[in-house]
């Protein structure tokens, strides 16, 4: 097995989600003592491709906000590496060999760095990959990517490097929105109705009949969010895991969006969407900003789940729609209508593993 602590160069490819990076680095450097310097490879910002220079800087910002005086070597600034064309394999190759020492990895036997390829576009990866496997003369490559399906870590010759990395690999949500350059406009408020008020609107929520006279606000969401606290809260790993009512938006947007309630399991996002409505069309609006937002901040492995006023057979043709319309194979949306919500042990175990599977 190869001894991941050997290396003292660790390279990454910014694409524009930098959560997998995050996770690459925090990973390798709570296990190597050694590293000393982080190369962000990113996009120049020009005519001709859209630069993830800002990504490159929120990653920058957070791991020195989390490592910096913590890491024995690790070096700040990180070394940044731009591309002025993503697509050029000739102009990948040029800034390659101006900016990095090839020649004294070269003369180390490989044995100086290791490239992470899991971010950045495909003919980034592939170039960059290409001119570094050149440098072999003896030893064995460091290369790696994350396997976003499983949440390990891969090594191309050495095959699984880590197991379940949300069991090692921390983040908080605000942390997590400024990584993608969003920032919270709300803060934490009391919410209006009592417990005994909210658990008494859910039983008249899920019952069936009419329900225009049930009042608006934040009741539903408080009362699920307790009830989700009480049963994932110790598997979460963290108690900052689970969050409610986050407005969030870029500094220069004029409009914002919500989450009502956040689960993070590791740095697994799930948001959950609640909806006390029955109407379909709203509903399935509602799912697909849910799904989307949560893709904006925790990527294409995050998850989301829609809670709405729906019985049982309009609950499933939403899903089943949903599904089919972002496509792929992820299961990375659950709708629960109100014949989920009259059963309190199915609807949590629903919620338990899907977050968690």
């Amino acid at each position: 097995m190869m001894n991941y602590s050997e290396f003292n160069q660790l390279i990454l490819l910014i694409g524009a989600n930098p959560l997998p990076n995050f996770v690459v680095a925090d990973y390798f450097l709570q296990l190597n003592p050694n590293i000393q310097t982080i190369w962000l490879l990113h996009s120049e910002a020009n005519a001709l491709q859209a630069g993830t220079d800002k990504q490159a800087r929120n990653l920058e910002t957070l791991l020195r906000k989390l490592w910096e005086g913590k890491h024995q070597s690790l070096r700040f600034p990180l070394e940044k590496v731009s591309f002025s064309d993503v697509s050029d394999a000739a102009a990948i190759r040029a800034e390659i060999e101006r900016r990095m020492p090839l020649k004294k990895w070269e003369k180390e036997n490989f044995r100086s760095f290791h490239l992470d390829y899991t971010g950045g576009t495909k003919a980034m990866s592939s170039h960059v990959y290409m001119r570094l496997q050149e440098l072999q003369k003896s030893g064995q490559p460091h290369f790696s990517y994350l396997d976003a399906n499983n949440f390990r870590l891969v090594g191309d010759d050495y095959g699984i490097i880590s197991e379940d990395l949300r069991q090692s690999v921390w983040i908080e949500f605000a942390e997590l929105i400024a990584l993608h350059g969003f920032v919270r406009k709300n803060q934490d408020s009391a919410i209006n109705f009592s417990e005994a008020e909210q658990a008494q609107l859910f039983n008249r929520f899920i019952a069936a009949g009419k329900k225009d006279d049930i009042k608006d606000g934040r009741w539903l969401e408080a009362y699920l969010a307790k009830k989700i606290r009480v049963k994932l809260e110790n598997k979460l790993n963290d108690k900052k895991g689970i969050a409610q009512n986050w407005e969030i938006k870029k500094p220069d947007w004029v409009t914002q969006f919500e989450l009502d309630i956040i689960l993070l399991h590791g740095y697994h996002l799930t948001g959950i969407s609640c909806y006390k409505g029955a109407k379909k069309e709203e509903a399935k609006k509602k799912g697909f900003e849910i799904i989307y937002r949560c893709k904006q901040i925790g990527g294409d492995e995050a998850k989301a789940i829609l809670v709405a006023g729906l019985e049982r057979q309009h609950a499933g043709l939403l899903q089943e729609d949903l599904a089919y319309e972002i496509g792929g194979n992820r299961q990375n949306i659950l709708v629960l209508g109100l014949e989920d919500l009259r059963h309190e042990n199915l609807y949590l175990q629903k919620i338990e593993e899907f977050v968690f599977g």
